[in-house]
């Protein structure tokens, strides 16, 4: 049996235990498995080194895992998916991931630098691969660094859901940010987002970033707060709802913050809320309501 078609036939076969199949098809050299782990299928190959990795795209997932085998803790680089009815489509990237090439050239080639293997495969993918940003998040997480420096306590929403990102005991903190160097506009998502909650004031803060090698990252200022702290458990929870799990190489993208600007949204503040509407009910037929405000103009002062 071929490599391809071993492959096929484990994701065919496998029980959902977790067991890992040697894939016969490689030399005893270059060893991997093919594996099914509840609803995840794919393929592992052993790591030696202490690489933690975590990037995925619209139908997979590259990531570093640990697992007992005989009683020794393993890492491995596992290519993973869920979509059943794409498996064999997805057999021909684990075919390439897994092979060895000339010499073994491709198998030390993945094991040296997993993410530019994947890399590779993002660019080839194109628009079916989702490219997050991770600007918006550090903006978020450099506001509660702020307000935790500052003494105060907070609850991070906006991951979960909620209409306005960080909430204090005295007010709530919506948080926007950008990389572009002029561009004064922001977006707002929804009648709720400026709208005032629980009776504290509310307050937005504008990030001007730009990409910087020797910038603030996600996993530097969870560091700084975790030192500070705030629950790293908490964070990575958060960090995971924003599809940013340990390892993913957008939580070490890095960049300085040009400038951030706090503004009081007040009765001055150009916004829509319920209140725009009459008795605060939208129009008849509208949903949903989506719209651009231009700060510059507006009293701010530095955050």
């Amino acid at each position: 049996m071929d490599l391809l078609s071993e492959i096929r036939h484990g994701f065919a076969n496998l029980d959902q235990s977790g067991r890992m199949l040697p894939i016969e098809a490689l030399p005893g050299s270059c060893p991997a498995w093919v594996f099914r782990e509840g609803g995840i299928f794919g393929v592992a190959i052993e790591l030696h080194a202490d690489i933690s990795l975590s990037e995925g795209f619209a139908g997979a997932h590259l990531r570093t895992v640990e697992r007992l085998v005989e009683g020794q803790v393993r890492r491995f680089l596992r290519l993973e998916s869920s979509t059943e009815w794409l498996r064999n489509e997805f057999g021909i990237i684990c075919e390439h991931m897994v092979a060895t090439g000339k010499g073994n050239e491709s198998r030390q080639e993945l094991i040296g630098d997993p993410l530019s293997w994947w890399e590779r495969w993002r660019h080839l993918l194109g628009n079916a691969l989702v490219n997050r940003s991770s600007y918006d998040t550090l903006a978020e997480l450099l506001a509660i660094e702020k307000l935790v420096n500052q003494g105060l306590n907070f609850e991070w929403r906006g991951p979960f859901g909620g209409a306005v990102d960080i909430h204090t005991a005295a007010a709530g903190y919506e948080v926007k940010s950008t990389i572009s160097r002029y561009d004064t506009r922001i977006h707002v998502s929804g009648q709720f987002q400026l709208a005032l909650s629980s009776g504290k004031p509310l307050n937005l803060l504008h990030y001007r970033f730009e990409p910087s090698a020797s910038g603030d990252s996600i996993d530097a200022v969870c560091k700084r707060l975790i030192n500070a702290g705030v629950s790293k458990k908490l964070l990575e929870d958060a960090l995971l709802r924003c599809g940013l799990e340990t390892g993913c190489s957008a939580r070490k993208e890095s960049f300085n913050v040009l400038e951030a600007l706090l503004f009081h949204v007040n009765a001055d503040f150009p916004r829509i809320t319920p209140d725009s509407f009459l008795a605060g009910v939208l129009p008849a037929g509208v949903v949903h309501v989506e719209y651009q405000v231009d700060l510059s103009g507006l009293t701010h002062q530095p955050f």
